[in-house]
């Protein structure tokens, strides 16, 4: 590990109670202890680009997220792992058991190889006849729960650097009252979520009311909706827009923005009910969405960085000023500051 106060190498027998050995410096994380293998310099990288470079303010649910990406256990690995644990176990019980009877003489020592074989191809037929269904069905979860990482890393940190990470909010923190004259509202059933717009002032940029229901949004004004790329996700969008109707424009997540994405923090509990499934039969998804949410994964809305979020929301007001400008429409109809054909 690097040191992050003298910036030298420094072994696991050289920062014990983690005090470096060079600098005598104390410093908060131990990557062979803490969740997500976390040290104080990928703490800082990660605090940097939730910021953005421009001091954005991130809920500590976010950087929960930051901190699991590229680490949410993946079920191929996992039933990879199983398998050569099974076949390791098996070997072994093969050599064991050869010597066994080898030594004894009462049988001949091939019968023992033999018998390990035979055994070491049926587990993994079986392996294989179970292979589709467990990667179907295995949940998939964050690798430490959030009290956890609140604990073993936030107070941590606090405890060393004296303050919370810089920019960091309480996802808990009430939101501030709503502006007097909202031009939109965004939706979300997230908190925390709301919580970092609102810390990032929305309000100001564009006029915008954060809200958690439908019951909250501010009357007459057009309504964008953020919501996690799930099932429960979909069903949000769709309630919205069955109560709002036009006044909706949804923003996302969208299952597509996830699909491939290595990166993406992508987790199951279970699969979807039959019921669940036919709530969002209506919605525009593709047919690889549909088979991914399907398969019960899911994407929360808390593990898009603040950047992405705003950069969202920004381009959805774009869009519907320009839908309500007809002096926009008629500039776009011409050919207004657009590349010339001919």
């Amino acid at each position: 590990m690097i040191c992050p106060h003298c910036s030298k190498e420094v072994l696991r027998r050289e920062r014990g109670n983690r005090t470096c050995a060079k600098c005598r410096r104390v410093f908060a994380l131990e990557p062979k202890e803490s969740p997500f293998r976390l040290h104080d310099i990928r703490m800082r990288k990660l605090i940097d680009r939730l910021g953005d470079g421009r001091n954005l303010r991130y809920t500590l649910p976010q950087l929960w997220y930051a901190a699991a990406r590229g680490r949410v256990p993946d079920p191929r690995e996992t039933f990879f792992g199983l398998r050569m644990a099974v076949s390791m176990l098996i070997v072994i019980a093969t050599i064991i058991g050869t010597v066994v009877v080898a030594v004894s003489g009462l049988v001949f020592w091939a019968v023992g190889i033999g018998a390990g074989v035979i055994v070491l191809v049926a587990a993994n037929l079986v392996l294989n006849a179970v292979r589709p269904r467990y990667l179907a069905t295995t949940s998939v979860r964050m690798p430490a729960g959030f009290d956890r990482f609140q604990q073993e890393v936030i107070a941590r940190w606090t405890q060393v650097y004296g303050a919370p990470p810089p920019g960091s909010i309480d996802g808990r923190t009430p939101l501030p009252p709503l502006p007097a004259r909202p031009r939109f509202a965004v939706l979300c059933p997230e908190s925390s979520v709301l919580t970092c717009l609102s810390a990032n002032n929305v309000a100001g940029l564009w006029g915008m009311a954060p809200v958690g229901r439908i019951d909250q949004l501010p009357p007459g004004v057009p309504v964008l909706v953020l919501h996690d790329a799930s099932v429960r996700g979909i069903t949000f969008v769709a309630d919205a827009r069955a109560a709002l109707g036009a006044r909706v424009v949804p923003v996302g997540l969208a299952p597509r923005a996830v699909l491939g994405k290595e990166k993406a923090v992508r987790l199951r509990e279970g699969r979807p009910t039959a019921d669940e499934l036919a709530r969002i039969s209506g919605e525009r998804l593709t047919a690889e969405e549909r088979a991914w949410l399907a398969d019960g994964w899911q994407t929360p809305l808390a593990s898009v960085p603040p950047a992405t979020l705003l950069a969202a929301l920004g381009s959805a007001v774009e869009r519907v000023e320009r839908a309500l400008d007809p002096d926009r429409q008629r500039a776009e109809a011409v050919g207004f500051l657009t590349w010339p054909t001919r």
